[in-house]
């Protein structure tokens, strides 16, 4: 049995700084982004994700395309677009794409898949707002796409969205109770190593924070749940999308990795972010706001 790693990371609502870290892409991945304050006067005129079916390459296979569009209401110094693929569940691939002075961002993938599923898409979309005197200030917006994909010998390769038929109804009740069942197990593993109490806590999925774009967070103002939501993104993307990095070691790859459950504390001021990678190594991610970030010992 792969033995399970703690680690506790503090994240703060800002960073200290970012810096650049080139793959095999075209478009160089940021090491980190930093969360500033929202800026009032700009705001994201559109931002989507979409999911969809481009081809059958045969009766195992088939390919789905991945698209993000974004567009701010002014130039930005620095825009960012991150995304997450989820397959029932766990981490099926990742996109981003970043660029300097413009308003609009768009980005796309093709992805090989097979089998009966359930896809969850999830993107950020970050603007960075210079003025003078080194006042900086950012725009932030999410969303998210779901594609449900049937794939059975007895009938032609389809998929939904939303279910419009009974027979996709019974579909999506079979595949969300898969999923359903594989995430208790992994929530419970995570709660007992961890210690936690989960009547503690409002739990929401990554895959549903976007649900908190417009609304408050449970507990906390529309300010502060403004910031929180920059927070838990600006900890996502460094210390989960890019890779989950232990005390020693090399850094685990994020793909095969669960869904991160976000835990807002009902009574105190701080958030857990918890996942299980690939490996099978529990994390525990804790963001006490408007501390400074912090890195304890496992």
């Amino acid at each position: 049995m792969i033995k399970k790693i703690h680690y506790i990371i503090m994240l703060s609502l800002i960073g200290f700084f970012a810096l650049i870290l080139i793959n095999t892409n075209s478009n160089p991945v940021r090491e980190s982004f930093i969360y500033f304050p929202p800026d009032p006067d700009t705001t994201f005129e559109s931002a989507k994700t979409s999911l969809s079916i481009l081809t059958q390459e045969d009766e195992d296979e088939y390919t789905l395309s991945l698209k993000t569009e974004s567009k701010l209401s002014d130039t930005a110094y620095l825009r960012q677009d991150i995304t997450m693929l989820y397959e029932e569940g766990r981490l099926l691939e990742t996109m981003s794409k970043w660029e300097e002075n413009i308003k609009k961002l768009t980005n796309k993938k093709k992805i090989k898949s097979e089998d009966s599923g359930h896809y969850e898409a999830v993107s950020y979309h970050y603007g960075e707002i210079h003025y003078p005197n080194d006042v900086i200030k950012s725009a932030q917006e999410m969303s998210y796409a779901q594609l449900y994909v049937i794939d059975s010998p007895m009938t032609p390769l389809e998929s939904f969205k939303e279910p419009t038929s009974q027979e996709e109804v019974e579909w999506k009740k079979l595949l969300d109770h898969a999923v359903s069942q594989q995430s208790q197990v992994v929530f419970q593993s995570l709660i007992d190593q961890f210690q936690i109490n989960a009547e503690d806590y409002y739990i929401i999925p990554l895959t549903k924070l976007h649900n908190y774009q417009d609304a408050p967070l449970p507990g906390l103002t529309k300010k502060q749940s403004v910031d929180a939501i920059g927070g838990i993104w600006e900890g996502i993307y460094k210390y989960y999308f890019l890779g989950t990095q232990p005390e020693e070691g090399e850094v685990e790859s994020p793909i095969g990795s669960t869904v991160p459950y976000i835990l807002l504390h009902k009574d105190s001021p701080y958030l857990l972010v918890l996942y299980q990678t690939k490996s099978g190594k529990n994390v525990q991610l804790i963001q006490y706001l408007n501390k400074p970030i912090i890195r304890e010992p496992s």
